[in-house]
């Protein structure tokens, strides 16, 4: 009778204690993560954009049944995403899932929403088919409605998510002044920096003559100028700072031609005006052994492109420890200039990236040469720095800032024919400056989640050197210190037993 009592006790405390845990847990989301990138994790951006919704969110899962593992895999993973959100909004998020092959209504109502089938390979008992599926998404807030029309397998949904949250609850945008009227590049052909800052900011282009009160915009943006700026529209630049303005500026120091084969010098106004503040920029190129390539045709019996490296492409993967490069990995820049700070300790001066060890810089002018060999002597200024940032009180009590790049090209994509594709981290660095220099967190940790470069450190020719003969030698060596060895004991083997009265 006692045993049984004993028993009933403890199942009734286990299942006691399984009711506790589940009503906490339904209260209190935990969840360990041990992965290197946290992609288990929600962002601290995630977390502040899902505190700020008010109104109720609608998310539509239209997702078909009977998926490959690996797809199925990513579909579980979103819907536990899904759950993280609805948590930390307070339940402000509600969601459904949909198969529209269930029925031709609910397929219908799929492709109303804007998402559409998808050809999907299937193995099925060892044959191979395609198979329609859908695998989209939509996120509406009232009357305004979002659409991922894929969810890829094996991409992390938070940014996506978070960015179409941010963008459908956000109230006002603040707005941010593109100066234009000496060269500048147009806002179309910067499609994937003004794609990502318009999530946040609304960006009006504005001529500092004609523009009444600059003071209205959270940051100006002053981007490759090519033309004279004028004494009268720098003086409005310095009133904007003089009110705790912040300015981002990417200067075109040198221009290369590379159609005319020379470098030159750029002179607008813009760098003297920066030197008055401390901010230094060289008329020179920076070359660095850690480069972007170019494409070269070899000609003879055929003609067929070439990948060469172009030390003028510098590939930045050294950064400072600052919100703007929080989880960059790696920019490519473009015929840059070094940047040196030359004013006092009144103002905070913050380097924020750096070539590599083997770097130098070229006086322009200069003359181009693809073909050219690089030397040691080439390369005799590491470290150099390639942007930074600038605070403090600059012609008035308010705090003021500036964030300089070197290199007024590094984010232009280019119209038509002549347009390329940025490097992510360069669209990362110029959202997370503008984030930075507005004095909002925005989704600055957020962007780089999950980033997987892993460039090659560079080596010097001597490091090389010592490397390749260290991999020749070491073997020789240790078998003839391995043969000695052995060659040592057989010898005072033999001769202990040449010895007087030796019985093995």
């Amino acid at each position: 009778m006692k045993n049984k009592t004993s028993i009933f006790y403890s199942v009734f405390f286990v299942g006691g204690l399984i009711i506790l845990l589940n009503a906490i847990s339904s209260v209190y989301f935990i969840r360990a993560d041990f992965t290197e990138d946290k992609r288990y994790t929600l962002d601290r951006s995630t977390k502040r954009i899902l505190r700020e919704v008010d109104k109720p969110i609608i998310i539509t899962l239209y997702v078909s049944s009977d998926l490959p593992p690996d797809v199925n895999r990513s579909v579980l993973d979103l819907k536990n995403l899904l759950t993280e959100y609805n948590q930390y909004s307070n339940k402000k998020i509600d969601f459904e899932y949909i198969n529209p092959n269930k029925n031709k209504e609910l397929e219908q109502q799929a492709l109303d929403a804007g998402i559409n089938p998808v050809p999907l390979e299937v193995r099925e008992k060892d044959q191979l088919k395609v198979q329609r599926v859908f695998l989209g998404m939509m996120i509406q807030v009232g009357d305004r409605s979002e659409v991922i029309p894929l969810i890829k397998p094996g991409i992390s949904m938070e940014y996506t998510l978070s960015t179409l949250i941010k963008r459908l609850t956000i109230r006002v945008k603040p707005e941010i002044g593109y100066i234009t009227g000496h060269g500048e590049p147009g806002l179309a052909s910067l499609d994937q920096a003004m794609k990502e800052l318009s999530v946040l900011y609304d960006i009006k282009p504005i001529h500092l003559l004609s523009e009444p009160d600059l003071n209205k915009y959270k940051t100006l943006l002053l981007i490759g100028p090519m033309g004279t700026i004028s004494s009268t529209q720098l003086g409005r630049l310095d009133d904007y700072l003089a009110h705790g303005g912040s300015i981002f500026i990417a200067i075109e120091r040198v221009n290369g031609l590379l159609n005319d084969g020379i470098g030159v010098e750029v002179n607008t106004g813009l760098e003297k005006w920066l030197e008055k503040k401390g901010l230094y920029v060289e008329n020179s190129f920076i070359v660095d052994k850690k480069c972007g390539t170019v494409t070269v045709h070899q000609q003879g019996f055929f003609s067929y492109p070439q990948q060469i490296n172009f030390p003028f492409l510098p590939v930045i993967s050294r950064f400072a420890n600052h919100s703007i490069t929080e989880g960059l990995e790696t920019m490519i820049l473009q015929f840059a200039s070094p940047i040196t700070y030359v004013g006092d300790s009144t103002l905070r001066y913050q380097p924020l990236g750096f070539t590599s060890k083997i770097s130098g810089k070229l006086r322009a002018p200069i003359s181009f040469n693809i073909g050219r060999v690089w030397r040691a002597q080439d390369f005799l200024y590491p470290d150099l720095t390639i942007a930074a940032t600038l605070e403090g009180p600059m012609g008035g009590d308010k705090e003021a800032k500036i964030c300089l790049v070197g290199d007024g090209n590094f984010m232009v994509n280019g119209t038509g024919s002549s347009r390329i594709p940025i490097q992510k981290d360069n669209i990362n660095f110029i959202a997370n400056a503008v984030d930075w220099l507005s004095d909002d967190s925005g989704l600055m940790s957020l962007r780089t989640k999950g980033v997987s470069s892993r460039p090659l450190n560079e080596m010097t020719d001597s490091k090389v050197f010592l490397i390749k003969y260290i991999n020749f030698l070491l073997p020789l060596i240790l078998m003839i210190v391995y043969g000695l060895i052995r060659f040592e004991r057989r010898r005072r083997r033999r001769n202990k037993r040449m010895k007087p009265g030796f019985i093995k």
